[in-house]
């Protein structure tokens, strides 16, 4: 397992966007959903490609309720009726602030803090806007996806290796292991991040869209790292709890900003509380494309399928892999992969609030898998960021501003 133990994840962009024929293929016997939905005549159900839809007239479906599952990134999602709900809906988690009401509902109020996490609908409101093509982001999508910076001490060279993401004002969420000294290196430090990223060789990021429009988001924001707090029980031989908290130096407020935004962290805690499987889940990152082993200059997506965990663990097994409790397998197949720069980064899934708003929380952070990513269906290792929201919550508390004016 030690030859193993670094090895840090990629996102391999795809030669062409998955369809409902790949979807079964990749899946087997494990369903492919894209998050709940509910209908007003049909009652609840799942967002599925209509070719995995068995409702007895799916045209139907799609002259009434394609509405509610459609989005700029997947708009051929129907939302499938009589179907188990698997993911959970978003439930507030305990908060000593109060609640907001606007228009005659109940919402959590905005974070009175840096320190605070925001809950929905302060989180995870962000969906694809525009897709350009290919695996290639937009602009203003994942804006909770970050880019983390080392600097080599000899030379002051910069390098990105390793992503993370934006919980809450002062707060980033990464892999344990893109700490790390045995990762880092002597001869480099974590020294930033970059936040609201898109192109990593331009600032600010400009696309032309389709009508020839020129469309531009706002410069990128440079933070600093002031400190790195790696999850107590880390192995770095086996990679697990794979997990770890950076506090920047300064609060960064996104309330105004289009291209960054948190993303909200699981529903419900516990490793058996967000099991997914057979979860549609998104993985965004800057890592090795397999067009030419070099790390993307733009933000990539893929879409992964959240495997069964005794599968994983049998698949692992065969490569002298161990796989605990608080961590999960998501494949796309091949050449649909995370791989070496994306560790760290999220995997999210969409979710319905008990308002059935749709929101975004993450599930997992990019944590290990074979070095040659894609090249086969073995799958990607990530952390189960529903097991260690107590620890979340624990860190950033002991580390808040109004932790050290408390002292000792």
């Amino acid at each position: 397992m030690t030859s193993h133990a670094l090895l840090s994840l990629t996102l391999l962009l795809a030669a062409a966007q998955l369809r409902a024929q790949q979807i079964e293929t990749n899946s087997a016997s494990t369903e492919v959903y894209f998050g709940n939905c509910n209908t007003e005549n049909y009652g609840s159900g799942r967002c599925v490609y209509s070719s995995n839809c068995d409702f007895y007239d799916v045209n139907l479906l799609k002259a009434v309720v394609k509405s509610v599952c459609r989005s700029q990134q997947r708009p051929e999602l129907i939302c499938c009726p009589r179907e188990q709900s698997v993911l959970p809906l978003l439930a507030g988690r305990s908060q000593k602030n109060s609640s907001a009401v606007e228009q005659g509902r109940t919402f959590p109020a905005a974070p009175a803090t840096p320190d605070e996490l925001p809950r929905h609908p302060h989180c995870g409101t962000s969906f694809a806007f525009k897709v350009y093509g290919g695996h290639i982001t937009g602009l203003l999508e994942f804006p909770w996806t970050t880019l983390l910076e080392y600097t080599v001490i000899a030379g002051g060279q910069k390098q990105h290796s390793c992503g993370a993401s934006f919980i809450a004002q002062r707060w980033l969420l990464t892999a344990a292991h893109c700490v790390h000294q045995s990762f880092v290196g002597a001869h480099r430090r974590l020294t930033g991040a970059r936040l609201g990223e898109w192109n990593k060789t331009s600032d600010p990021d400009c696309l032309t869209a389709w009508n020839g429009q020129r469309e531009c988001a706002p410069r990128h924001i440079q933070a600093s790292i002031d400190r790195q707090l790696v999850h107590p029980q880390f192995d770095v031989a086996n990679l697990t709890h794979d997990i770890a908290l950076l506090r920047l130096a300064q609060p960064v407020d996104w309330s105004q900003l289009p291209h960054v935004e948190p993303v909200c962290l699981p529903p419900v805690r516990g490793s058996r509380a967000d099991q997914l499987v057979g979860s549609a889940v998104d993985v965004s990152g800057w890592g090795l494309t397999e067009h030419d082993n070099k790390p993307s200059e733009v933000k990539l997506k893929a879409v992964l399928y959240v495997q069964p965990q005794e599968q994983c663990r049998t698949s692992l097994r065969k490569h002298d892999y161990t796989l605990s409790e608080g961590q999960f397998c998501a494949s796309g197949g091949i050449h649909v992969d995370s791989c070496s720069g994306d560790s760290g980064g999220p995997l999210t899934v969409e979710a319905y609030s008990p308002q059935r708003d749709r929101f975004v929380y993450q599930a997992g952070i990019v944590s290990y898998g074979k070095r040659y990513c894609g090249v086969s269906d073995f799958p990607g290792v990530y952390t189960r960021v529903s097991s260690y929201v107590d620890w979340i919550e624990h860190t950033i508390e002991s580390n808040s501003d109004a932790a050290a004016k408390a002292g000792p």
